[in-house]
């Protein structure tokens, strides 16, 4: 594996380890497929193996890699087939967070949300693919919070992530129609947004809905490619 990380503080925790991987996997640098060897890990972080099998541990629970006995770590390689069933579940999951985020939010989280979704629009403008995908994520992510269910989150972190993970390591497949797909989302944050501050969370939910089932459609087309 490619010299990928630098040495961190013998301060620096698991969650910090775990949350510099998560964006190596997210950001392409770490691909799927890729074997992940502990001791190499542990020698570019500057911390114990038995620290890192535990950041292992946590990634695999969120879906980030997959551990297999007598074979090691790697970062699960989806297919087409995968990202079609991953959103299968979605489509029914994630409208339910949109709905309970309506009903929760005050103000503040809905000033929180506005100004993600610009800072997603600005991505989208600049057709900075790497800074979109985040910008979104973090949108979509402070949607699941604020349905405050912590299965709901977590369902959803281990579904959708690992798909913007594969969004961005195959970006370069259809440009153009990712980036025509990212002024998409940019629309769809701001109905969720005109929907919640028209006190309408049901509403949200349908256009939650309809929207993740065109985002499938294009499974194949705009977003992965066939294989």
């Amino acid at each position: 594996m490619a010299e990928t990380f630098h040495k961190i503080e013998p301060v620096s925790k698991k969650t910090r380890i775990v949350s510099l991987m998560q964006d190596a996997i997210i950001s392409g640098r770490i691909q799927a497929g890729e074997q992940i060897v502990e001791g190499k890990l542990a020698q570019q972080f500057g911390v114990g193996q038995g620290l890192i099998r535990e950041a292992l541990i946590e990634l695999e629970h969120h879906g980030f890699v997959q551990r297999t006995p007598f074979s090691g770590t790697q970062v699960p390689k989806l297919t087409l087939a995968d990202a079609r069933q991953i959103f299968d579940i979605r489509i029914e999951l994630e409208p339910l967070a949109v709905f309970l985020a309506g009903e929760n939010a005050t103000a503040p989280n809905f000033k929180e949300l506005k100004d993600l979704a610009e800072k997603t629009r600005a991505a989208s403008k600049a057709e900075d693919l790497d800074s979109f995908f985040e910008q979104h994520l973090n949108f979509r992510r402070k949607i699941w919070s604020l349905a405050e269910n912590r299965y709901l989150y977590q369902a959803l972190e281990r579904l959708v992530v690992p798909l913007y993970a594969l969004y961005l390591i195959r970006r370069s497949y259809n440009k153009a129609g990712i980036v025509q797909t990212a002024w998409d989302c940019v629309e769809h944050q701001d109905r969720i947004l005109a929907a919640y501050t028209q006190g309408k969370p049901e509403e949200a939910r349908l256009i939650a809905r309809d929207f993740l089932i065109k985002m499938k459609d294009y499974l194949g087309t705009r977003l992965l490619g066939s294989e």
